[in-house]
Parts: C-alpha cells; sequence; structure tokens
C-alpha cells in the first residue's frame, strides 16, 4: 500500500536553533494514524510541518493528508 505522507531527510530546528528533528524519514499510510510521545518531544510541530504551517530547516514533505 502506498504511503499518503513521506518525510525525507527532514530537519527541524526551533526559533532558539535548538535541533528538534535531524534526519528523519518516515512514511505514513493511507489509513487512520496517531502520533503518541512525551510532552514537548514535538509531536505538534511535526503534524505542523505536515500542515505546511511551519517550514522545515532541510528534508522534503511529499503527500497529502488530513489533520485532525
Amino acid at each position: 500500500m502506498p504511503a499518503s505522507v513521506t518525510l525525507k531527510h527532514l530537519s527541524y530546528s526551533t526559533p532558539d536553533n535548538q535541533p528538534l528533528f535531524t534526519g528523519l524519514d518516515l512514511a505514513f499510510g493511507p489509513q487512520r494514524t496517531g502520533l503518541i510521545g512525551r510532552n514537548g518531544t514535538g509531536k505538534s510541530t511535526l503534524l505542523k510541518l505536515i500542515a505546511g504551517e511551519f517550514s522545515t530547516s532541510d528534508g522534503t514533505i511529499a503527500g497529502r493528508a488530513r489533520l485532525a
């Protein structure tokens, strides 16, 4: 089954230049997917990057998804 969203070599740094992701490769399929993790680990930031609300430091985001 092909991926709906693909992240390749994604990097993002916070406004104070702290790296949050470096070289992240990830693919989400067309089925419903959830993100889990501790507070402050970047779940919301990752979703904002996928939604186009934030710009990546490096890497690409390809595909379409409905985010909720």
